[in-house]
């Protein structure tokens, strides 16, 4: 389907022994350690850092055979593919309030916000978190393998949740199997863009990532239609048969670029080493922390100000159609004025936007203004962070680096989500949101505080020190 004689996983087709020395020498050129892809855009260097696996080289013709120019039209098909499994992997997720707002108000009314959070945290913290193993597993087993594995466990998980009548089945099903099964499909999907494309990265990552959000929106919409008409059982049913018939067609055209290198472990514990890789990660980790609060709470914030649960599904589709702009725009940006410098301004405008509008809404009109500009802006992060990876790591490890960080943002999820329930539960008394808003708030400010660090930092390897540069 769509393969060219002699294409394999690894690659796509037969280049001529010219073009490929010229490409290979092309994407090392055009590859910086500090943070841009064009030594004309990132100034002189006046320190670097190695890459992991620096010693090893495509020297053999099998792994040449398998290299195809960035930025080229083909690179646009794994990419299109990652955005259709996007849709599949977080936009049930961005719109499980949905079904949140209906256990929480409806099928489990008397159960704690902690207890039904568990559900809506578990399928993100495990797609996360347990992509430090399926990102190494991309990278030694082939992106199919990895994301076929995926396809079969989401759709047992849709489909055992559809049989469950207690949350703690709920959790084991609809969260736990889900996020292992997420997982799976997450960490080819993350690593295909920034593998095609140099010159338009961020743009390529962003509308990659911009499935998610596309995902959000009309399974926000088919998922409270098919509860008021067919029940959560049934959608549950039809969500897994969906995911089953799409993406094993688009993990069909997941192909890499770079071949895999030897490795000597599964994972790459060198990106330790590197002050660029915690920087990230505990940026990740924080931001995750508070990003979802207004995902998982609108919906009952709406009914609490004399809304519906209709109304409460309307603003995740607001939410999740500014999304879809927003993650293209970052990406466009983000090439444009520097990755770190678009993360930075993001970040400290929707902590900006979130508190004031969301404490001060004393009526359902203020949440809708305030859904349209968090996600035109708060998603930024997750188009721009691969980019940041993909300029300081070898391409063929990406998926391994962007596991190992993800990690973290699993632990933020997890560690968020769960102490955002038990606030909403103990000091706002589900009557009200202050508290939550305010932990929401400060942890994704001090993610704005860790970018900002590591803009310092990327900075300082360079000679150019002028404060307004593109980094």
């Amino acid at each position: 389907m769509l393969r060219a004689a002699g294409t394999t996983e690894r690659g796509v087709g037969p280049i001529p022994v010219n073009t490929r020395i010229n490409i290979l020498h092309k994407d090392m050129a055009s590859v910086s350690f500090a943070g841009d892809t064009k030594a004309s855009e990132r100034g002189s260097i006046h320190k670097t850092e190695p890459l992991c696996d620096e010693n090893v080289k495509l020297t053999s013709s099998e792994e040449r055979d398998n290299v195809r120019p960035a930025d080229g039209l083909f690179g646009w098909i794994p990419t299109l593919a990652a955005m259709v499994n996007y849709m599949f992997i977080f936009g049930v997720s961005n719109s499980y309030g949905v079904f949140s707002t209906y256990y929480l108000n409806v099928k489990f009314a008397g159960t704690s916000a902690t207890t039904l959070a568990w559900i809506g945290t578990l399928v993100t913290s495990l797609m996360l978190g347990c992509s430090i193993l399926t990102g190494a597993m991309s990278d030694k087993l082939g992106y199919r393998v990895t994301a076929y594995t995926g396809t079969v466990i989401c759709t047992l998980a849709y489909i055992l949740a559809s049989f469950c009548k207690e949350v703690w089945q709920l959790i084991l099903t609809q969260g736990v199997l889900l996020g292992i099964g997420a997982s799976f499909l997450y960490s080819p999907s993350v690593s295909i863009p920034a593998q095609w494309f140099i010159k338009n990265r961020g743009l390529a990552t962003g509308i990659a990532v911009a499935g998610s959000s596309i995902g959000g929106l009309w399974f926000t919409a088919a998922i409270q239609a098919m509860i008021d008409s067919l029940g959560a059982e049934w959608a549950l049913r039809i969500l897994g048969i969906l995911t089953f018939s799409v993406t094993s067609l688009t993990n069909s055209l997941y192909y890499r670029r770079v071949p895999a290198k030897p490795r000597k472990s599964l994972f790459e514990f060198c990106a330790a080493k590197r002050l660029i890789f915690w920087l990230v990660s505990v940026e990740t980790c924080t931001i995750y922390t508070g990003y979802w609060a207004l995902t998982f709470y609108v919906g009952t914030n709406a009914k609490h100000l004399g809304g519906t649960l209709r109304d409460g599904s309307n603003l995740l589709l607001v939410l999740n159609a500014g999304s879809v702009v927003g993650r293209v725009m970052a990406g466009v940006i983000a090439d444009r004025f520097g990755c770190i410098n678009t993360l930075l301004i993001s970040i400290m405008l929707t902590v900006v936007i979130e508190m004031p509008l969301w404490m001060t809404a004393k009526t359902i009109t203020p949440l809708y203004v305030l859904c349209a500009l968090y996600g035109l802006i708060s998603p930024s992060f997750i188009s721009i962070n691969p980019v940041i990876i993909g300029r300081h790591f070898d391409m063929d490890v990406l998926a391994s680096i962007m596991g190992m960080t993800n990690l973290f943002g699993g632990l933020g999820v997890l560690a968020g989500n769960l102490a955002q329930g038990a606030i909403f539960d103990k000091y706002d008394k589900r009557e009200q949101f202050t508290n939550t808003i305010i932990f929401s708030g400060m942890f994704i400010l001090f993610a704005g505080i860790v970018t900002f660090v590591m803009r310092v930092h990327v900075q300082r390897q360079r000679t150019d020190r002028r404060f307004f540069q593109r980094i």
